[in-house]
């Protein structure tokens, strides 16, 4: 945890000694002007106090600035749960920054999608579509043609899904709050590629339909989950 992290949990740790919680009244008072003080000496706003945080696991081998399918569809899951998102080198990670209970969903969702995604790949070379190509270019090309339909495929229903939830004002704030917290960071365009086999591509896209989808309990303002059939 770094400084500003560690500061950061200190003035909501302060923030919630209120009377409700059982403080006396001079107890809550003086708690309220200790934050308020830190928050005007670190120059915090209530945004970002209020913003919570959830990491995944980032098990890549990064050695250059080039884009993955988990990229894209880790920046899709982003914006459709209002966060904002940064791939930690350093740390071996992805974070995601937002209100609750945003970086939680995303990151259970991250996780739920990659596993779905490496379990139709793995299928799907056992398929004669993939294994009577000989040429190792061939094969992987239409592996990534598999995975870009699937990927396309479980964005498009997310965006579905999450479109009564969807905030932008909610989005700005977490990218504000994520540039306190990681104030130095190398924005990485996120780029396509052409496909090769339609075929490999309409499979993928069958496989995305595959993956359960489901409103999350507690009503239609709930926030929005993924199912994981593995």
């Amino acid at each position: 945890m770094t400084p500003r992290e560690r500061l950061r949990s200190k003035i909501a740790a302060l923030q919630a000694k209120t009377e409700a919680s059982g403080c006396t009244e001079a107890e809550a008072m003086a708690a309220a002007a200790l934050a308020a003080r830190l928050m005007a000496e670190h120059d915090f706003d209530q945004a970002e106090i209020e913003m919570t945080e959830a990491t995944a696991p980032d098990s890549s081998t990064r050695t250059t600035n080039r884009t993955t399918w988990r990229d894209k569809l880790s920046a899709a899951i982003a914006y459709y749960t209002n966060c904002a998102w940064l791939i930690r080198c350093d740390r071996g990670d992805i974070l995601f920054v937002g209100r609750e209970p945003g970086p939680d969903i995303a990151a259970y969702l991250r996780d739920v999608c990659f596993r779905a995604v490496d379990r139709a790949l793995r299928e799907f070379k056992e398929t004669p579509f993939y294994t009577r190509r000989r040429k190792l270019s061939t094969r992987r090309a239409a592996a990534a043609d598999f995975v870009d339909g699937m990927v396309l495929r479980l964005i498009v229903r997310l965006a579905d899904l999450f479109r009564p939830v969807g905030n932008e004002a909610a989005r700005q704030e977490a990218k504000q709050a994520l540039a306190r917290r990681e104030p130095v960071t190398v924005p990485v365009e996120l780029k396509g590629r052409k496909e090769r086999y339609a075929g490999a591509g309409s499979a993928g896209w069958r496989a995305g339909a595959d993956v359960g989808l489901h409103h999350g309990v507690g009503g239609s303002d709930a926030p929005l989950a993924i199912e994981d059939r593995s």
